[in-house]
């Protein structure tokens, strides 16, 4: 198994690159580090730092040490890191945040948006600086078929003990003839409705198939907005990690990243991890399958 980081160096990317450290840990996989600098000038200072953070990275911590190896690029971070991505084919890439108004960015806007238009592997932003392993999980499903997706990637993380996992679904409760929620009425009649009931049922049903971790998740139904149900759930659970579809979510759709995806990227500060539609991390996400397997280098 391997795992790609990408990192700007600064203080929030080198926060990602601890995370990676952690998951490649947890998951007995290779890591990757992948700075790209924009000309030979800079080149000098980044591969001092990248060999600090190698030596870092390379440390021993717990009982298992990380097999990684860092890479320095020249040109554009997108296209740099696309070819890498495209030779190594990694199990899962972690981002540091980007700025805001890039995340705002309409097509091609992000690097993120732009990874996930061509690729289709989990994708891991993280947001905070790691101190220990992620304890609180937070899902947010709807009941398409991507749903199972997101529920097989992040089963082994909601396995490890200790680990308290969460599911938000947004249902959709109808009003008269309206086909969907207005804005002020989501709490009106919605609390027992038989929409709410259908949900609960399907979201179990959703649930059963992947062990007690998951079977006993606390489930919150909200008749809301997708966006608003799932930035009102983190509020509320305070996760260490929210994990969500990255191509659209219930009834909206964008070219790249979802509607309710940008949102929610925008407004919560918790780390995020989005999984494409397409994605099948759970047959991947097995180190004793892969300590035989043999990558290409880039």
């Amino acid at each position: 198994m391997l795992i790609v980081c990408a990192t700007d160096m600064l203080p929030r990317g080198e926060a990602a690159g601890e995370r990676a450290k952690m998951m490649a840990r947890q998951l007995g996989a290779a890591l990757r580090i992948v700075h790209v600098v924009p000309s030979e000038r800079e080149e000098p200072r980044a591969r001092i730092a990248l060999a600090q953070l190698e030596r870092r990275l390379r440390s021993a911590s717990g009982s298992k040490t990380v097999c990684a190896s860092v890479l320095l690029l020249r040109g554009s971070p997108a296209q740099q890191l696309g070819r890498i991505l495209q030779k190594s084919a990694p199990d899962l890439l972690v981002l540091g945040p980007r700025r805001r108004r890039l995340l705002r960015g309409r097509l091609g806007g992000s690097l993120a948006e732009r990874i996930l238009s061509v690729h289709c592997f989990p994708l891991l932003i993280v947001k905070r600086s790691p101190v220990v392993s992620y304890r609180r999980v937070l899902l947010a499903l709807d009941l398409t078929s991507a749903a199972r997706e997101i529920v097989r990637t992040v089963q082994p993380i909601a396995s490890r003990p200790g680990v308290a996992t969460s599911v938000v679904h947004a249902f959709e409760p109808r009003f008269g003839t309206l086909p969907y929620i207005p804005r002020g009425m989501e709490s009106i009649g919605a609390a027992n409705s038989p929409e709410r009931a259908d949900a609960e049922r399907a979201v179990r049903l959703l649930l059963s198939g992947h062990g007690n971790g998951l079977m006993d998740s606390n489930l919150i139904l909200s008749a809301a907005f997708p966006a608003d149900a799932i930035v009102s759930s983190v509020r509320r659970v305070q996760p260490d990690l929210l994990v969500m579809g990255a191509s659209g979510y219930g009834r909206f759709r964008r070219a790249l990243l979802g509607s309710t995806t940008t949102q929610v990227l925008d407004a919560v500060s918790c780390d995020m991890l989005l999984v494409p539609k397409g994605s099948k991390p759970h047959d991947r996400w097995r180190p004793q399958i892969h300590r035989s397997r043999k990558r290409p280098q880039p």
